[in-house]
């Protein structure tokens, strides 16, 4: 997942930066990080925001005001870690259906092809023929796939 901070002061981005490195999360300040973020983080200071997509937002803050239709979390610092996996599991529960936008039928395939040549080369350790098999196609096709991917067998 990919979090967007915005309006932070030094000690929020301290704290929340700590938390979301520490389960794994990339995080950024910087607008042009990321194509589009999972959520946005929203320091205590931001009294309202917009965004022109649909993008869940958890705010530091005890209230806000939202302009539009988003799913909006209130979680004042400290977090307690229920609370947050209980915000997140929503956040990855909103990205599991389609948006109202649409999705890439073709990326998604495409993401999911690799990642289950990914599984096959873990599960044979890099052995290309029975990673092959497993997929039931060709080994020159899995190939030719891993060189679509970028994907080395040396990596497994």
């Amino acid at each position: 997942m990919k979090a967007w901070l915005c309006g932070l002061d030094d000690e929020e981005v301290s704290s929340v930066s700590s938390i979301l490195t520490f389960i794994g999360i990339e995080h950024s300040t910087s607008l042009t990080a990321f194509h589009l973020p999972d959520f946005v983080v929203l320091g205590k200071a931001v009294q309202s925001f917009e965004l022109d997509e649909m993008i869940p937002i958890v705010s530091l803050s005890h209230t806000m005001d939202v302009m539009g239709d988003y799913n909006v979390w209130l979680c004042p610092l400290p977090w307690r870690s229920q609370t947050l996996s209980s915000v997140l599991k929503d956040i990855k529960r909103l990205h599991t259906f389609p948006q109202a936008s649409g999705v890439n039928l073709n990326l998604h395939i495409r993401h999911l092809e690799a990642l289950l040549i990914r599984q096959a080369l873990v599960s044979t350790q890099g052995v290309v023929s029975k990673a092959a098999q497993n997929l039931q196609i060709q080994r020159t096709t899995l190939i030719e796939k891993m060189r679509r991917y970028n994907i080395d067998k040396s990596e497994f």
